[in-house]
């Protein structure tokens, strides 16, 4: 009984064949002529219009508009997610800089000091740094 039922993966493998040695022909044919001389030359003709109008695109493009109005969009965002950022921080920092200001009243004068100390050593290390300089590249002038 099973040797008179059709094989239908014979049946389906037979068409496709039947098909692709059908079509073969045709495909070989159109890659050839997609391929010619004459159609490579045709594309590459088109080239500088479809590049001319992709430059054309780019450059209607208004870039300015489209930022000042996606910054327009995120700003009320952006500022709304950092209000409560700013809430909370504020009473830290404020605590900070109440905490820093007597260390910068005793650590400040101290550094004025120390300013003007350093502003004398420039003024003779200068002169000295600028005579060494001269007289090194006098030496290396003369070799």
């Amino acid at each position: 009984m099973t040797g008179n039922k059709p094989d239908l993966g014979n049946i389906l493998g037979n068409v496709m064949g039947n098909l692709m040695g059908a079509t073969a022909p045709m495909m070989t044919g159109l890659i050839k002529s997609v391929l010619s001389p004459q159609m490579i030359k045709s594309l590459v003709g088109l080239l500088p219009s479809i590049l001319n109008t992709v430059v054309d695109a780019i450059s209607s493009i208004d870039l300015g508009e489209i930022l000042s109005s996606t910054v327009s969009a995120i700003l009320p965002v952006v500022m709304r997610l950092l209000d409560p950022i700013l809430d909370m921080l504020g009473p830290i920092i404020e605590g900070l800089l109440d905490m820093l200001s007597p260390l910068l009243q005793i650590v400040g004068p101290i550094f004025e000091a120390i300013g003007h100390i350093f502003d004398a050593l420039r003024n003779v290390i200068s002169p000295l740094m600028s005579t060494l300089t001269k007289g090194l590249c006098s030496l290396s002038n003369i070799t």
